[in-house]
């Protein structure tokens, strides 16, 4: 059974690691056994990361630049996979946590991140979807937190006027919710082809928000924490793996039951 788990002989793709839950996630992918490729946009940033993770004797395969939001640039990224990567057995998008602060926005800024966070990821997995289909397996995982199943509590933030503006964005909601719905949709269309698709809703990482906003959601959650690495790793191996061969199209709280009250 623990065989299940294992990521050995699998490829897999991660794009947008630079954003929170991004490390930890291709951390425990590698750490499972997978090759891991990295993509898109800031390419400093990818290799930072790649520098950061090869220090500690975990080696990402490559880094493919990738600008989401076009579907030209989805059909080139579709074809470095085939070149690059070949089989592709699991793909992660993490791109829902590029998202801007604050309320006040125009009509171009809404454009330009939507353009990214909502058609990108459509055009993306149209593509990589479709590669999956043809091979007749794969794992589609998209990331999003706790806001995708509950509205935002502002008595969270009243320590922590900066994450309220974080949180509390224009389009913060929107796109995180968005991820529900769009899983059960692409599991559907995909399912038939043996090609799943989940998604994560983690809750808030430890050591990245302030004590204030972390005493009022650890007050709220049945498991009295926030989510850590090993939280965050064992999420995604588990969905990434044979382990959940039979779950598809499900958003999966990793919350420490803060959704469930």
């Amino acid at each position: 059974m623990l065989n299940r788990f294992s990521l050995v002989g699998k490829n897999a793709l991660v794009s947008s690691p630079e954003y929170i839950y991004g490390e930890e996630i291709v951390a425990g992918l590698i750490e499972a056994g997978a090759k891991v490729w990295i993509c898109g946009d800031n390419i400093k940033a990818l290799r930072a990361l790649s520098d950061k993770l090869d220090s500690t004797k975990l080696k990402v395969q490559g880094i493919i630049e990738y600008h989401q939001g076009r579907e030209s640039d989805a059909i080139l990224l579709a074809e470095k996979i085939r070149d690059e990567i070949g089989t592709l057995d699991i793909f992660i998008d993490n791109g829902s946590n590029s998202l801007m602060k604050g309320w006040v926005h125009t009509f171009d800024d809404i454009y330009d991140n939507l353009k990214r966070t909502q058609l990108g990821l459509m055009l993306t997995v149209k593509h990589i979807g479709m590669i999956m289909v043809n091979q007749g397996f794969g794992s589609v995982i998209f990331i999003s937190d706790y806001a995708a199943l509950v509205g935002c509590d502002v008595y969270n933030y009243e320590n922590d006027p900066e994450k309220f503006d974080e949180d509390f964005s224009l389009v913060y909601g929107f796109v995180k919710g968005s991820y529900v719905n769009y899983t059960r949709q692409a599991a559907g269309f995909l399912g038939e082809h043996n090609v799943r698709c989940n998604c994560i809703a983690f809750a808030p990482m430890e050591n990245t928000v302030s004590e204030g906003f972390s005493d009022a959601f650890i007050k709220h959650s049945h498991l009295k924490r926030l989510t850590n690495e090993e939280d965050i790793k064992a999420a995604a191996i588990f969905l990434a793996s044979d382990a959940s061969a039979y779950i598809t199209g499900v958003t999966l709280p990793v919350d420490g039951g803060y959704t469930a009250k």
